[in-house]
């Protein structure tokens, strides 16, 4: 769920303009390790039908405070598919985002301006507040 809060309308025009442009270019950048992960996961779907079952490889790094463990592989599909899930919540901020500014475009008045966007339920709420 995402909440942002604007102090005025014209406020809130301009800032989810910027937010906009910024979602856009994160889902391009997405869309980019998408089609290098594409395939990485066209090769493991192909082992695994030959039965080859691909090796589980973890590196591990020493950090402050904890140690981290990063997983390579067999995860390109998995993967690929969480970047996928998140790509199309984007699209759906984008989308919702641009209604706002739509709605927002023909109102007048001077108040604070709430907006809710909750992409796991696909609900969008607005609020005025004096």
């Amino acid at each position: 769920m995402l909440v942002i809060l604007f102090k005025s309308i014209e406020d809130a025009i301009d800032q989810l303009g910027i937010i906009r442009e910024q979602l856009i270019e994160l889902r391009n950048n997405y869309g980019e390790l998408m089609n290098k992960l594409k395939g990485n996961a066209n090769i493991e779907g192909k082992l695994a039908k030959l039965g080859f079952q691909p090796r589980h490889r973890v590196i591990t790094i020493q950090a402050i405070p904890h140690t981290i463990n990063i997983h390579m592989s067999p995860h390109s599909t998995w993967l690929l598919n969480k970047l996928g899930s998140v790509s199309e919540r984007i699209d759906y901020v984008i989308g919702e985002i641009d209604k706002v500014r739509n709605y927002l475009n023909g109102v007048k008045g001077n108040s604070s301006v709430i907006v809710i966007i909750d992409y796991t339920n696909k609900k969008t709420r607005l609020v005025f507040t004096p």
